[in-house]
């Protein structure tokens, strides 16, 4: 049996989280169209407001799955022995904003739906 390099490794995580990241999105995708038709028919049941909360947690596994492949990339872009390159971090987005306008939004449905 031959022994499996550190790059064969690296290709083998980034597929591994290529595959998780189809599955999530098409999970994502089949969560998202049942909360909007149950929006679309004025529908707010238990399994509805369960498949959002799933749908919620799906995207932040989302998130995750695409910053490890991020980093699995830079991994197998930096030769072994070489330092990457030297560049100061970009600060996070401030997403303050963004959750506030989900929240307004969220509310003004569940307002309409009521």
């Amino acid at each position: 049996m031959t022994e499996m390099t550190q790059e064969d490794a690296l290709r083998q995580a980034a597929e591994l989280v290529d595959q998780a990241v189809k599955e999530t999105e098409a999970r994502c995708g089949v969560l998202g169209q049942y909360v909007n038709d149950c929006d679309s028919n004025g529908s707010r049941t238990a399994a509805s407001s369960e498949a959002l909360r799933e749908l919620h947690a799906l995207q932040g596994r989302r998130r995750g799955l695409l910053l490890r492949r991020d980093l699995i990339q830079q991994a197998i872009d930096c030769p072994v022995g070489e330092s990457p390159a030297q560049s100061p971090l970009t600060p996070a987005p401030s997403r303050t904003g963004v959750r506030a306008q989900q929240q307004v939004q969220i509310r003004a449905r569940r307002r309409s739906a009521s």
